[in-house]
């Protein structure tokens, strides 16, 4: 499933308690925390271990950044 700026929208700063983690696509996800803080993450292999790289905050970063 593909995120959208309108389910961002309407968990952004309020209590959440649904998955920690939603995926968009190509590696791109968001966690979420109990408090609805979102925070955009990228998820890589290198040397066949896994790594994992936050890109910033929603909705200081936006969806169509975080994509590119």
């Amino acid at each position: 499933m593909s995120l959208s700026d309108r389910l961002l929208r309407s968990i952004n700063s309020k209590p959440y308690s649904g998955k920690s983690e939603l995926s968009d696509r190509d590696g791109l996800s968001v966690r979420i925390s109990d408090a609805g803080t979102i925070t955009w993450q990228y998820r890589f292999r290198f040397r066949s271990s896994p790594g994992r790289l936050t890109l910033g905050r929603y909705p200081d970063v936006k969806l169509a950044e975080a994509r590119k």
